[in-house]
């Protein structure tokens, strides 16, 4: 109960700034070394880290968080906001392009912090419920993509040039689908619902703000040294972050025990981990449609449930394969041999570590400065990137310094609680 205490008794701004800042460098990441639902799966990832961090998880219990973190954000990277951008550029689409991004940033904090507060919340679920939600929730998010999404009912992209096809009330429906099922079932269980709900409000607000900044910078602002798509990543990511942050100081039950999934022996764990880790890219890369991911993550969620160090692998090992592939499909001029095995080599040596460890403060550290290296990697190797970019990079190695001297900071205060 000490611990407890002294982790609850922090600074607010703690709470808030390193989450935030955490989110914020994986979601600035995740549009430069991986877009889509895998380079989600990078801020997911992060964050729930940060938060394991703070509320004081034993490691043995944050493999599901992990993977739950990283496959939750993820969904969110089943929709397109690129034309959606456009709209804010043009005075007469200005607002509704606005709503959109409110939208949009709403309901990938609202999925989420769904999965988030669930895999915190493990203990109040049985295997079964969860399995049952995560069915419920792929029929939601079908229904509300064929229902809303494919007929345009709601839309905010461009409906004449090259209209993208969007998934977001899909992703509404889903989530509410499953957090509806979850509070059915222990409506004692709070974490889901709470998460949820404040990942919409951080969601909706940083990105509508992001866009807002990006909007007015273009317009008024022009600088050759900011990159003005990348600070919006950030204000989303940081708002995002803190918002999850805030939750988790506000709910008492956050530090709580949960119900681990068996460890698993190392080596059938890690062949079935990479086994995986390949078929989901596979499933991902090939699908058709934007709703793929959503069966692609539910199934890695599934795996998780059974087994701690597959949690590690799918958060921490699928994340890094994701923008180690990145870099290999974005430089065709360099020997494509030798960045195959940087692919694979690296991704071999992150899964063994993950797998090892099982540990949330090495994992942290790792999938943070792997990310930043790949992002200076991308930016230097020939062509070196010039310009805006210099200053993101830089950005992106003093985040991640900061939010590494909080991972520590936060380890050295939980073992001083515990000597005492």
């Amino acid at each position: 109960h000490g611990a407890d205490g002294e982790r609850m008794n922090r600074s607010p701004w703690v709470w808030l700034l390193f989450p935030g800042l955490t989110m914020s460098l994986g979601w600035g990441l995740r549009g430069f070394i991986g877009g889509g639902p895998l380079g989600a799966m990078i801020p997911g990832v992060m964050a729930a880290l940060a938060l394991a961090l703070l509320v004081g998880r034993d490691d043995a219990e944050c493999g599901l968080v992990a993977a739950f973190g990283a496959v939750g954000v993820g969904f969110g990277g089943q929709m397109t906001y690129g034309q959606t951008v456009g709209l804010t550029f043009q005075p007469e689409t200005f607002w509704w392009g606005f709503t959109g991004f409110a939208v949009k940033g709403a309901v990938w904090g609202l999925a989420g912090g769904a999965a988030l507060g669930l895999a915190l919340d493990r203990d109040k679920f049985s295997l079964r419920e969860i399995l049952t939600g995560l069915l419920l929730m792929i029929g939601g998010t079908y229904l509300g993509w064929k229902l809303v999404n494919e007929p345009k009912l709601i839309y905010f992209s461009d409906p004449v040039n090259k209209p993208r096809a969007e998934i977001w009330a899909g992703l509404l429906l889903g989530a509410a689908v499953l957090l509806g099922w979850l509070a059915r079932m222990t409506p004692s269980a709070k974490l889901p619902l709470r998460f949820a709900l404040w990942g919409a409000l951080g969601g909706g607000v940083g990105f509508a703000a992001g866009a807002w900044f990006q909007a007015a910078g273009r317009q008024h602002l022009t600088n050759p040294w900011i990159d003005y798509w990348k600070a919006m990543e950030l204000t989303f990511g940081f708002c995002l972050g803190a918002a999850y942050g805030w939750c988790a100081k506000k709910s008492s039950g956050a530090p709580g025990p949960a119900k681990s999934a068996p460890t698993g022996t190392l080596w059938p764990a890690l062949a079935g981990g990479l086994i995986l880790i390949v078929l989901a890219h596979w499933m991902e890369e090939t699908g058709t449609s934007r709703f793929s991911y959503t069966i692609v993550g539910a199934g890695l969620m599934a795996a998780a449930l059974y087994s701690e160090r597959l949690g590690w692998l799918i958060g921490a090992a699928m994340t890094h394969c994701a923008f180690a592939y990145d870099l290999l499909e974005n430089k065709p001029h360099l020997n494509q041999a030798a960045l195959w095995v940087w692919v694979a080599a690296s991704t071999l040596a992150v899964a063994y570590l993950v797998s090892r460890w099982q540990s949330k403060k090495h994992i942290f550290l790792l999938i943070t400065w792997s990310a930043v290296i790949d992002s200076l990697l991308k930016s230097f190797l020939p062509p070196a990137a010039l310009g805006g970019h210099v200053v993101t990079e830089i950005v992106f190695v003093v985040f991640a310094a900061l939010v590494s001297y909080s991972c520590l900071s936060c380890c050295a205060e939980s073992e001083r609680s515990s000597s005492s």
